[in-house]
């Protein structure tokens, strides 16, 4: 921990070096390459002081209540909890936390679960370390930041759908409905498609209208057509 002022070793007055360092920093990884290798990073980033280190859910939830920090960095695969339940855990108690979660998955499900959960930031692993201090940089300010793998994957998904020329859901018909329109294609009157569905007249005026709204059709040479190209009308 060479060159990371821990905050329990702030006592009395600081040295002028330490003045600078108003934030509290707790790491969270159960892999102690990774945990060793952030702790040498965040040591480079002037405004931190690592409060504490934990492997589990569980450890980073009892730090968090204990030392209170101002910051979490969070892997979201943990032993016994995964980063965003431990995220939705730890918020619970400390509202004030932010919480950046990094992840080798920038897939959006896992996204869009962390921020709901309330991380400020989404990080992909493999970035640089200059993505790290900028992400950090960014949520100590209260902003939201993804990492550009996580954003493009985003505007990507945004764009397909905004795009998609794909046909609208079909309209589920019921039985009766599936019955009288394959009647109405095939040339019967209202007349004779109340003898076949054992339905007054009436209803088959009732039914036929509320199908020609509920498929968007103007008419009921529009309903034929429907048919035939859904391969409703008898052959």
């Amino acid at each position: 921990m060479a060159n990371f002022p821990l905050i329990s070793h702030i006592i009395g007055q600081p040295p002028p070096d330490i003045i600078k360092i108003t934030k509290k920093l707790l790491i969270v990884d159960d892999h102690p390459m990774v945990l060793n290798g952030l702790r040498q990073v965040l040591s480079l980033h002037s405004e931190l002081a690592l409060a504490g280190e934990a492997a589990t859910g569980a450890e980073a939830l009892k730090l968090t209540r204990e030392l209170n920090p101002d910051l979490v960095v969070m892997d979201i695969h943990l032993p016994d909890m995964n980063g965003i339940e431990t995220t939705r855990q730890i918020l619970a108690a400390q509202p004030a936390a932010k919480i950046i979660i990094y992840s080798g998955d920038p897939s959006r499900a896992n996204v869009d679960e962390a921020i709901r959960a309330g991380a400020r930031g989404y990080l992909f692993k493999r970035g640089i370390i200059a993505e790290l201090f900028k992400a950090i940089d960014v949520v100590m300010t209260g902003e939201l930041y993804l990492s550009p793998e996580v954003s493009l994957g985003i505007v990507e998904d945004y764009h397909k759908r905004m795009t998609s020329e794909a046909a609208p859901a079909k309209q589920v018909l019921s039985v009766l409905e599936t019955k009288l329109l394959r009647l109405v294609a095939a040339g019967q009157r209202n007349k004779e498609i109340a003898v076949q569905l054992a339905i007054s007249i009436k209803s088959v005026e009732a039914y036929r209208s509320r199908l020609i709204k509920k498929l968007g059709c103007a008419s009921s040479a529009d309903l034929i057509r429907y048919a035939i190209r859904e391969g409703i009308a008898a052959p």
